[in-house]
């Protein structure tokens, strides 16, 4: 007795807590889903790879430059003594003597290093590189990254819509495990009127205590199943917190849980739309252009790769740290370069090789992915059909079973039918109760597997 109350208590706080719909559900999956904020972070990556390698394309443009201060310490022996030439005229010398003397001798004082020497150096680059011809390796580089950014967009939207699918089967367990403890708490509603029912009859001498005994073992023998299930519905409440990212256990999921809106679908539009929207096959043609377009970049190996260089250079050198305006000088060049290869060791070769296998297992792996979903929507769409069809017998079931019961009750309150028919009743009222209910979420989920194998956006 003392569980049950407990699990009432839950259940009561369970209610009372704030109610979230499926499309807020979904919202909050898409912005809490970890593998789905990391799939839109390949997206940013993918852009930014492309704009770097279509970058190549324009001219490259650096400047490079030094400016340096050296001071440098002359060992002793390093520096030689200044010879006077005057000192070797003899007394006959003239002027002129002397004047070429004292010339010789102011020479060789400028060629002797002094010590410390100390000297100033700026040098500026600006260099251009413009690539004119790469054998169409950098055009099929361009068209590959563009090929992978547009993977990267598709992959995102395939995981999206598969979060969307298993937050809403997610969300409906709940509303099945929600209902699963409402019949089994009318089942054991039921099964306590019927005992009450039994002891005032037993009081009067009508029903013998074999029966009470009976009444009475129903009743304990739901109450086990009240506590499962409501164990089960706190289990799918937590898978559906884990599956939105959430951690606040106030959030009930709350909708419709009540047969869906009839559609119809013809098997030959359903493979057809597939065919058009599904983008898992979208990713697979993608990903066979770009290994095509892997192979005929290898193809344009042999070409020559051409290339238009330029610089212009400014630079000087000043004895002292000072740098005058004059003491500038500059350079500048131009030209084109190519490179050929003429033999690399039959590696281009190969790699021409490996590419060409690779582009035709893409195109094999292509027909498997389209032979696969041919398989997998032709599935879907008979398990739609078969939950449609199990929703109408059910909808007839559950009619019948509640008359079943209504019949058997009335026939052992008139003590024309025996107690055993009653629990039968009861038993077989909440079984069909239940599989009323789970061919309700069969039904929503084959729709929802079926629309999304159609490649429709959810």
């Amino acid at each position: 007795m003392k569980k049950l109350v407990l699990t009432l208590l839950s259940l009561i706080a369970a209610l009372a807590g704030y109610a979230i719909s499926l499309d807020e559900s979904i919202v909050m999956a898409k912005s809490n889903n970890n593998e789905l904020l990391r799939a839109r972070e390949d997206i940013y990556m993918a852009d930014a790879t492309y704009r770097d390698v279509r970058g190549n394309l324009l001219p490259q443009l650096s400047l490079q430059g030094a400016y340096s201060l050296t001071t440098t310490h002359l060992p002793d022996s390093a520096v030689p003594s200044l010879y006077d030439f005057s000192s070797g005229l003899d007394a006959t010398a003239d002027d002129n003597d002397n004047y070429l003397a004292d010339s010789m001798t102011g020479i060789m004082a400028s060629m002797i290093p002094s010590s410390p020497l100390k000297e100033g150096s700026l040098a500026l680059q600006l260099k251009f590189q413009q690539v004119l011809f790469l054998g169409g390796k950098l055009i099929n580089g361009i068209k590959a990254v563009d090929r992978y950014r547009s993977i990267q967009s598709l992959v995102y939207n395939v995981k999206e819509r598969e979060l969307v699918v298993s937050t809403t089967e997610i969300f409906y367990q709940c509303l099945l495990a929600k209902k699963v403890v409402e019949l089994q708490q009318q089942a054991l509603d039921t099964a306590t009127g019927h005992l009450q029912r039994v002891e005032s009859m037993n009081r009067e001498g009508f029903v013998s205590e074999f029966d009470l005994l009976r009444a009475r073992l129903e009743v304990e023998k739901l109450r086990p199943q009240l506590i499962e299930a409501q164990n089960n519905y706190d289990l799918a409440l937590a898978a559906f917190r884990r599956q939105i990212g959430t951690e606040d256990t106030s959030l009930i999921p709350e909708g419709d849980f009540v047969i869906p809106q009839e559609r119809s679908f013809n098997e030959e539009e359903v493979m057809q739309s597939a065919k058009t929207n599904r983008l898992e096959l979208r990713l697979a043609a993608i990903n066979t252009e770009v290994n095509q377009i892997k192979y005929n970049a290898e193809r344009g190996n042999y070409l020559p790769n051409v290339a238009l260089s330029a610089d212009y250079s400014v630079y000087t050198k000043a004895d002292e740290y000072a740098i005058e305006g004059d003491d500038f000088g500059t350079m500048y060049s131009i030209g084109i370069g190519f490179q050929i290869p003429l033999f690399t060791g039959f590696s281009n070769t190969a790699k021409r090789a490996q590419t060409r296998h690779a582009w035709q297992q893409a195109r094999l792996q292509e027909r498997d992915y389209q032979d696969f979903i041919g398989l997998e929507v032709k599935q879907n769409f008979l398990s739609w059909q078969h939950a449609k069809e199990n929703m109408a017998v059910q909808t007839q079931n559950i009619q019948m079973a509640e008359r079943s019961l209504e019949l058997a009750q009335y026939r052992f309150d008139n003590q024309v039918g025996i107690q055993l028919e009653v629990f039968d009743a009861q038993t077989m009222l909440s079984a069909i109760r239940l599989e009323y209910y789970n061919a309700i979420y069969q039904l929503k989920l084959a729709e929802l597997k079926l629309t999304k194998s159609m490649g429709i956006e959810l």
